[in-house]
């Protein structure tokens, strides 16, 4: 094929920052303790009480719909002596910490303590679960664990209003299904793959009879990636769907800094948000939240997570542990990026973009999050 343009090769980070425990405590503190990480749905708390619990890194977060219906996110730490206060998700009107039964409302307040007369003379940051910062955006929540710097709006406006225009029945999606993954690989190898389509014609057979992968397009923002391509057959080796009105006849994605991604399938209205969490330098977890309108999961729904989750994302994840062991193993000083400006179903121009935030976050000015300075289309 004759390309317009001249293919360029950019140098990927070191092979070494892949495994590298000090490396990988430095993103931590410096990406995950200080950006937008995108939690949950609005919708994972339907009800007054209702909770989920997350974590991010070593911290233990703790998500509430109040009985004044306010989400609110706090530490899942009981200000007593540390203990974990709960697991996994529910509904209550009160959280007991199981270790010495200090008892808290739903808003983060203590209202008893075994022994303890009056609750006032207690120290004010002993009184309540320690609060964190949240940020929803069209039902979805961000928590930053150190408060300050830009908005999720500030960041992701233009991201969401796109989002929006392609995903009409957007605010009557509501959560259907957690898949959860765990992965022996770097959290940013799981980003680079899911920032290229390089990989998709030899690896991803049936995503190739999904969508038109030769007419797969990118747009790179500072902050923010956008993909597209159009439907391929109804009757594809992924899963079949069908047509009808405000069917979706195009694949939509997108990366949002540092570790999200909403992707709308071809078919009934739907979205898939994807995060990738790092574990340690060497293993990660994926978390795949599925939505549909009113939650509700027909037979085209179901295929189409039964091939996302057990398919698409065990064909990603073997990928994933190859190139990490690959990048440990000291054959490489660093890999490297195919920067080709004329078919972007096989450039890895984002990836590019993706390790410059990285190493900006990393050198601490403010992850480059007012003067970007990467390239742009």
């Amino acid at each position: 094929m004759n390309y317009t343009k001249q293919t360029q090769f950019i140098p990927t980070l070191n092979a070494s920052d892949y495994s590298d425990p000090e490396r990988f405590n430095l993103e931590i503190d410096k990406i995950f303790h200080q950006e937008w990480i995108y939690a949950l749905h609005e919708s994972q708390l339907p009800e007054r009480g209702s909770y989920v619990t997350f974590e991010i890194g070593d911290k233990p977060l703790l998500f509430v719909r109040g009985t004044d219906n306010v989400i609110r996110g706090f530490y899942n730490v009981c200000v007593h002596r540390g203990h974990l206060i709960v697991e996994g998700c529910g509904q209550s009107t009160h959280f007991t910490c199981p270790y010495h039964a200090w008892t808290y409302n739903c808003d983060g307040f203590l209202r008893h303590a075994p022994g303890v007369n009056d609750l006032e003379a207690l120290p004010k940051s002993n009184r309540s679960f320690v609060p964190i910062e949240i940020e929803s955006m069209h039902g979805f929540v961000f928590v930053r664990l150190r408060p300050g710097g830009l908005s999720v709006k500030d960041l992701f406006a233009d991201a969401f209003q796109d989002l929006r225009s392609r995903l009409p029945a957007l605010d009557r999606l509501r959560f259907a299904k957690r898949f959860v993954a765990k992965v022996d690989g770097n959290w940013k190898i799981m980003i680079e793959n899911y920032l290229e389509c390089y990989h998709c014609t030899p690896t991803h057979p049936a995503l190739v009879d999904l969508i038109r992968i030769k007419e797969f397009k990118i747009e790179l923002f500072p902050f923010h990636l956008a993909t597209r391509a159009p439907a391929g057959r109804t009757n594809n080796t992924a899963y079949n769907f069908t047509l009808k009105e405000n069917s979706q006849v195009e694949f939509f994605g997108w990366w949002l800094w540092p570790n999200l991604t909403f992707n709308i399938f071809p078919g009934q209205q739907n979205l898939l948000a994807f995060h990738m969490l790092p574990v340690s330098a060497e293993k990660s977890i994926g978390i795949c939240d599925y939505f549909f309108i009113d939650g509700k999961v027909d037979e085209e729904a179901q295929a189409l997570m039964d091939w996302e989750g057990n398919v698409l994302e065990k064909e990603d994840n073997d990928l994933i542990i190859s190139a990490h062991k690959g990048m440990k193993s000291k054959a490489l000083s660093n890999g490297i990026f195919v920067i080709n400006p004329d078919r972007h179903d096989i450039t890895e121009e984002p990836l590019a973009h993706f390790n410059n935030l990285v190493s900006r976050a990393i050198k601490g000015r403010d992850s480059g999050l007012s003067r970007p300075e990467s390239f742009v289309k």
